[in-house]
């Protein structure tokens, strides 16, 4: 039952602009600190979620992207689970573990490397929504 209290502030403080902006940034820290295997970036990073957990207040007006990318989210989660939800979920979670990867070994090409197959993606993704090529 604690873990399901825990998931729901950390899910309720995650639909906030501010905390959203301050996980973000945190994640940023943390590649940075396996970048640079720097343990104060690493308590950089931890304190930086410590304080995306917080209560903020929300901004006025909201920001316009950050509100777009968690309905997006939002529309994403409740969709049902299909072959090519998997698939993109995979997808995301191959890229979280490439990405840390990279980063530990300090590989700035394994990092263009996945930019590049992402240019790629949007590409063929952008053709699908002009009607240049059926996915």
């Amino acid at each position: 039952m604690a873990f399901r209290n825990i998931s729901d502030l950390v899910w309720k403080r995650h639909q906030k602009h501010w905390n959203w902006i301050i996980m973000l940034g945190s994640l940023c820290v943390l590649l940075m600190a396996l970048w640079t295997k720097s343990i104060v970036l690493g308590l950089a990073f931890i304190v930086g979620i410590g304080v995306s957990m917080l209560e903020l207040p929300e901004p006025t007006p909201p920001f316009t992207i950050v509100d777009k990318l968690l309905e997006y989210e939002r529309n994403w989660l409740e969709l049902p689970w299909s072959w090519k939800k998997g698939l993109q979920g995979f997808g995301m979670f191959a890229s979280v573990v490439y990405v840390f990867w990279s980063c530990w070994l300090e590989s700035l090409m394994a990092l263009l490397l996945l930019i590049g197959i992402y240019a790629n993606i949007a590409c063929v993704y952008g053709n699908k929504r002009m009607g240049i090529d059926d996915l």
